[in-house]
């Protein structure tokens, strides 16, 4: 996040270019404030009489979900990997906030994965518990996980305390599951 000094919108639009994926625009002052992922749009609330700006259209083969753009990524990554891969595209890994998210994503981005057995078709979720165990949180806003959608069993994690079974994927059924962080699978990157 950087905050500039432009004579108007357009302006910090064009600021914005390609190194950011949002900004803030405040007329009083004529501050720009370039954000380097949509998350950080807290940062230009209205209360301070700020304007918050969005791209409205997806790169191309990145699909559009209620306001995000997703990809999927089939190499496979450990969940560190995986993040800074979707880092290199002004991304984050998959944050799922609903029900409704979670079920677009696999009937949109899963819905050609098919495994007989479903832990060798998954995919990375930005979920993880490492900071304190069994409390999850998404990786990129540090945010607690409200939704969650646990396959039997899972978190398992939980019942073994000894292991180190901290991060979040998803099976191609919608389902999660906790595993090893640097265990390698495919992943989501969502911006």
């Amino acid at each position: 996040m950087e905050d500039y000094m432009t004579s108007s919108i357009g302006m910090c639009a064009l600021q914005c270019g390609t190194d950011c994926w949002c900004f803030g625009y405040q007329a009083a002052t004529s501050t720009c404030r370039t954000l380097r992922s949509c998350h950080d749009k807290n940062s230009v609330g209205p209360e301070d009489g700020w304007v918050y700006y969005k791209p409205t259209d997806c790169d191309e083969g990145w699909t559009k979900y209620n306001g995000h753009c997703y990809i999927r990524n089939t190499t496979a990554l450990s969940q560190p990997e995986a993040m800074s891969a979707c880092q290199q595209f002004g991304a984050y890994l998959l944050e799922v906030d609903d029900v409704k998210e979670n079920h677009w994503v696999t009937s949109t981005l899963l819905k050609d994965v098919y495994c007989s057995n479903e832990y060798l078709c998954t995919t990375w979720t930005g979920g993880n518990d490492i900071e304190t165990e069994g409390v999850f949180v998404c990786g990129y806003s540090g945010t607690p996980v409200t939704f969650t959608n646990w396959d039997a069993w899972n978190p398992d994690d939980m019942h073994n305390p000894s292991e180190e079974i901290d991060c979040v994927e998803m099976f191609y059924t919608g389902q999660w599951n906790d595993k090893p962080c640097d265990s390698a699978t495919s992943f989501i990157c969502e911006k």
